[in-house]
């Protein structure tokens, strides 16, 4: 057999295909993309979800052509009061398509408004339904960011594009901001992803003191490769946690649960990034802010001062002057008074002592008169008592060897010795004794 090219295979399975499938169907499926082009085609993925938090087991590309899609979206959106978007799980009139270079697709010719939300939307209701119930919805939201806020706990997937582009524009920031930041690591898709993105946050709380917020970010996607962030065990550790979580996560299109428990919620992880990058220049503006207000305050503070200090000059140069005439005034006041009681005092001291000596010189006399009277009593009993007067009265004066005797014992046999008489002097010698 002849081999046959692609082109012709695949022109054979569009007329087999065709053939086949004549009729148009009602499929459900869950819409895991929704891209509107430039020209007003929207294009879709559909997805068909396995078991909860397992890989798709169906999936198809889908074209609402642009002369149908304003109309269905209008009349869709209208009737649910829903926007037509990623997420939704739809009822859909489709006819089946095959070209020969872009392969299988629908063709979507009917939206059933009527058809219930999808799963996906379905369920974050009932997940932020419970956690307003709980009270816990607001709490993290509740949570100030700390300034600055630099000392980031990221947790992502260690090989993910986002994560690298986060720290790409992060470390790599034009004003030089220095942050700390480390991972985490965590699955970011499948099943694993909520109770992984838990665990790295309970790493986390064991260290809290160390970090200022926690970043949970991950790259876009098809939405379905979102579906485990849609987790109420995941959503609720999230809005309880102590830290300011800041979530980053898909393309700007893309949506979790965690954008709505989150403390902040931007759409990609070079936006958190930039915000992060933006804080610090809102306090790189607050402290130049902040410090040209202190330099200003400082001038104004010092400029009054010198006023103040000028006009304390003033006033004190003037009251020193009025306390010293004042105080001129009254020593002068004290030193005549001080003067007056002085002469008062140095006069009646002057009349004191001519008083004194006054009384003195009376006293004086009167004891040199006392003290020549007692000398002429003095002279006469002197004279009265001289030897020459005392001869007279018949006594005698003994000596012997020029001294007085006064003892009869002094003398003895043989001494010789000369009396003295009133009118002459006697030698004797003694005989016995």
């Amino acid at each position: 057999m002849k081999p046959l090219s692609l082109y012709e295979l695949n022109s054979l399975v569009r007329e087999l295909i065709a053939g086949s499938f004549t009729d148009t169907y009602w499929v459900t499926a869950e819409l895991s993309e929704v891209r509107v082009a430039a020209k007003g085609h929207c294009f879709l993925e559909l997805v068909e979800q396995g078991e909860r938090g397992a890989a798709p087991i169906a999936k198809a590309r889908a074209v609402v052509y642009a002369n149908l899609f304003p109309m269905l979206k209008l009349a869709f959106e209208e009737e649910t009061g829903q926007q037509f978007r990623a997420g939704l799980k739809v009822q859909m009139e489709v006819e089946v398509s095959f070209h020969e270079a872009y392969g299988y697709s629908l063709v979507v010719k009917d939206i059933d408004p009527a058809y219930t939300l999808g799963s996906m939307a379905q369920l974050r209701r009932q997940i932020l339904a419970q956690l307003e119930r709980e009270g816990v919805m607001e709490m993290n939201k509740s949570l100030r960011l700390p300034r600055p806020l630099q000392r980031i706990a990221v947790i992502s997937s260690a090989t993910a594009a986002g994560y690298g582009d986060f720290c790409n524009q992060l470390d790599g920031n034009a004003q030089g901001y220095a942050f700390s930041h480390r991972l985490f690591p965590a699955v970011m898709q499948g099943e694993a992803t909520a109770g992984s993105v838990i665990a790295a946050l309970d790493a986390i709380a064991s260290e809290t003191d160390s970090w200022d917020a926690v970043v949970i970010i991950r790259g876009g996607g098809a939405v379905s490769d979102l579906a485990g962030f849609e987790s109420y065990d995941l959503a609720n550790c999230c809005a309880q946690f102590p830290l300011p979580v800041i979530v980053g996560i898909g393309h700007e299109r893309d949506t979790t649960v965690l954008d709505f428990v989150a403390n902040t919620s931007l759409k990609t992880p070079t936006a958190v990034a930039a915000f992060l990058i933006e804080g610090m220049d809102n306090e790189a503006r607050f402290l130049n802010d902040a410090e040209n207000a202190i330099l200003d305050y400082a001038d104004t503070l010092i400029h009054r001062e010198k006023e103040r200090i000028t006009a304390l000059t003033t006033r004190i140069n003037h009251a020193a002057l009025s306390f010293c005439a004042n105080r001129e005034a009254r020593l002068s006041v004290q030193y005549e008074r001080i003067s007056q009681y002085a002469m008062r005092i140095v006069l009646n001291h002057r009349n004191q002592l001519q008083q004194t000596r006054q009384s003195l010189l009376t006293l004086l006399r009167h004891y040199q008169q006392d003290l020549h009277h007692n000398l002429e009593i003095y002279e006469q009993a002197v004279a009265h008592y001289s030897p020459d007067n005392v001869l007279r009265l018949g006594y005698s004066i003994t000596r012997m060897n020029g001294k007085a005797v006064t003892s009869a014992a002094a003398l003895g046999p043989g001494d010789t010795i000369t009396t003295q008489f009133a009118d002459g002097t006697t030698v004797s010698t003694v005989r016995q004794n």
